[in-house]
């Protein structure tokens, strides 16, 4: 099993996304969902020694993901943590739409986090 700080981070967010939902802090259960999205695909970058500095280069890492997969589902799980990072910033999610989200973002981490200890 492959063992990094962003692999760890993402489950730690994950935790903490559940428990700020649980508080009613849409805001920061949305942005911990984001956070723990982006920390297991920079966990895959690291593993596969791909760029990861910026938001952009997340989205490539996705990109390469699919490609390499052939499986658009990765994206679509992706693109909707980003839009609990939107909700951060704008706002306008229901608890009961960050929670489905959320259920997604589990979904992402679990199945990137095979790639990780893959690699």
């Amino acid at each position: 099993m492959v063992e990094t700080p962003c692999k760890n981070q993402s489950r730690v967010f994950l935790a903490q996304a559940e428990d700020e939902l649980a508080r009613g802090d849409l805001y920061q259960a949305s942005e911990k969902g984001w956070g723990a999205a982006a920390q297991i695909v920079k966990a895959l970058a690291d593993a596969r020694g791909w760029d990861h500095e910026t938001h952009r280069h997340l989205f490539e890492v996705v990109r390469q993901m699919v490609d390499e997969s052939d499986d658009n589902t990765l994206s679509a799980l992706f693109s909707e943590a980003n839009l609990l990072h939107v909700n951060f910033y704008a706002g306008g999610l229901s608890t009961r739409q960050v929670a489905y989200h959320l259920t997604h973002v589990v979904e992402f981490v679990d199945r990137v986090e095979e790639l990780v200890e893959a690699s």
